[in-house]
């Protein structure tokens, strides 16, 4: 009985854990500081989705939260106060292939 052989899969990126979308910054906030936990559901929702590291954008302005784009491994920016949406429109219009995030605290998002 002659067998035929299978061709072997295409290699595919082996699937990421949420702790691989944090980068090698230590987060300095506050103990028990609420934005651990935003940065634990931001790492694990990529973890989720699957996307590769460069097909994401985390935007920001200022305050405690805007250090996320430091803490997670992907495309960052760090802006002025009060111009984290507006950088990241600007960003998304110029690459749609990118998943964009907007990290903002109420300093930020309201300019006060």
């Amino acid at each position: 009985m002659n067998e035929v052989a299978t061709p072997a899969a295409p290699a595919t990126p082996a699937a990421r854990s949420a702790g691989e979308y944090k980068s090698k910054v230590k987060p300095i906030w506050c103990p028990g500081c609420g934005d651990f936990t935003v940065l634990n559901s931001v790492t694990r929702a990529l973890a989720l989705l699957q996307l590769q590291p460069h097909e994401v954008a985390a935007v920001s302005g200022i305050g405690c939260s805007s250090r996320i784009p430091a803490y997670t491994a992907c495309y960052g920016f760090h802006g002025v106060h009060g111009r984290s949406l507006a950088a990241a429109t600007g960003l998304k219009a110029a690459r749609p292939d990118l998943t964009v995030i907007v990290a903002s605290g109420d300093g930020d998002g309201y300019s006060i």
